[in-house]
């Protein structure tokens, strides 16, 4: 968590970023017809330790 909190300052953001990842990666691995033997986590994880997901702040309308 300390080097996720390197890259993504807020804790629960961190979490929030990971867990739309976990979900893409486990939809991406459904369809694929390879095995994976990590977990949809553990690879999102490391995919934002790696710098490979992009994620920015929208701004609220009407601010």
């Amino acid at each position: 968590m300390e080097k996720i909190l390197k890259i993504i300052k807020n804790r629960y953001e961190a979490i929030r970023v990971m867990a739309k990842e976990a979900r893409r990666v486990n939809t991406l691995i459904r369809m694929s017809p390879e095995e994976v033997e990590d977990k949809p986590t553990t690879i999102a994880m490391n995919r934002v330790i790696d710098g490979k997901v992009k994620y920015e702040y929208e701004e609220p309308e009407g601010e």
